[in-house]
């Protein structure tokens, strides 16, 4: 069963935050553009803010602040938000920063280029042939991988759920017969002097 972070249900769903990483992930991005003056709206209210919105699909999009500005320059070698599409950033979650009198944790933008490995492309999914795509909060290549795991197959959200609930029917009816039989089958009778079955 997946856990719930509360800071996806309290936090601000409509922007990337820590409740949208998994312990230790780190997410590479690409730069899809900017906006410059987006209303945000937020925990002290509305303001207009920068936005990075991301190429990939799936996910939200990140309100620009000092710290993560000067880390896109350095990876874009350019101060200009025009010069920022296409550039690709890594994000990680940092803990321990002090903020408003409290201890907290924030996305951050690594001051290098990402460090990506090849990955091979995904596959569709085996049972419906469809794109596996983004369910849970998990992104797909997480999906692919976690229903290979378990049913040894890569499968879409709504096919890994199928597979589940026939599994679950199938144990259901196997311990249903094993009742029946025990029930049904006589208890045979032994001669208490030679032990024969009678």
């Amino acid at each position: 069963m997946e856990k719930i972070h509360w800071k996806k249900v309290v936090s601000d769903p409509n922007y990337i935050g820590e409740a949208d990483f998994a312990e230790g992930e780190e997410k590479v991005l690409t730069i899809g553009r900017i906006n410059a003056a987006e209303t945000v709206e937020t925990a002290e209210g509305k303001s207009k803010k920068a936005v990075v919105h991301w190429k990939e699909p799936g996910h939200k999009p990140m309100i620009l602040n000092v710290a993560r500005s000067k880390n896109i320059e350095k990876v874009a070698g350019s101060p200009y938000f025009e010069d920022w599409p296409g550039v690709q950033v890594q994000l990680y979650i940092e803990h321990g920063i002090k903020a408003f009198g409290e201890v907290v944790s924030a996305v951050r933008v690594r001051p290098h280029k990402p460090r990506v490995q090849r990955q091979a492309p995904l596959p569709p999914c085996t049972d419906c042939g469809n794109p596996i795509e983004p369910a849970m909060g998990k992104d797909a290549r997480w999906l692919a991988a976690y229903t290979t795991k378990n049913y040894g197959v890569p499968l879409c959200a709504g096919c890994a759920q199928k597979r589940k609930e026939a599994t679950a029917e199938t144990q259901q009816e196997a311990e249903s017969s094993a009742e029946v039989q025990q029930t049904e089958e006589p208890i045979p009778e032994v001669n208490p002097d030679t032990g024969e079955v009678l």
